[in-house]
């Protein structure tokens, strides 16, 4: 359990200094990282637990959906403002790398091993993003439009 709390504290302060080198002011930053570190969680425990990658990716990424849809509302900024930064620790850069190290060794039965898992991570982030986004967004249309029924 300490590894997952300094894997979750390091992923914060990675992203927020992403956040510093990209020039983002002030809060957004930090929320961006706090973010980040509950997408990090939510991917260590699954992972612990015996989880496929699959899931634990869906899962945290679509933690961190519902964190930036919730906070973009309250603090009337994109989604986006908090999603990119807080998806940071989560992408696979270096399942992509190694991918194409073993493509330059001459490697290929491990370069498609780690391709196809690369491929799995990346397509289980969007998945988690795109279902929690489309919910939301369909969500925010009925509550808008009982709103003005009821006017």
């Amino acid at each position: 359990m300490k590894d997952i709390a300094i894997q979750v504290i390091s992923a914060s302060v990675a992203t927020y200094g992403f956040g510093l080198i990209f020039n983002v002011k002030g809060k957004k930053n930090l929320y961006g990282s706090f973010g980040a570190g509950i997408g990090w969680l939510i991917y260590s425990l699954l992972s612990a637990k015996g989880f496929t990658y699959f899931i634990a990716y869906t899962a945290a990424s679509s933690t961190i959906t519902i964190y930036s849809e919730i906070l973009s509302r309250k603090i009337k900024v994109p989604t986006v403002s908090f999603l990119y930064p807080s998806m940071i620790p989560l992408v696979p850069g270096g399942g992509i790398y190694y991918t194409m190290y073993y493509i330059v060794q001459d490697n290929i039965s491990q370069a498609v091993a780690k391709g196809i898992e690369t491929f799995v991570i990346s397509g289980s982030i969007a998945i988690g993003i795109l279902t929690v986004s489309t919910f939301s967004q369909i969500y925010y249309y009925v509550v808008k439009k009982k709103a003005k029924e009821n006017l």
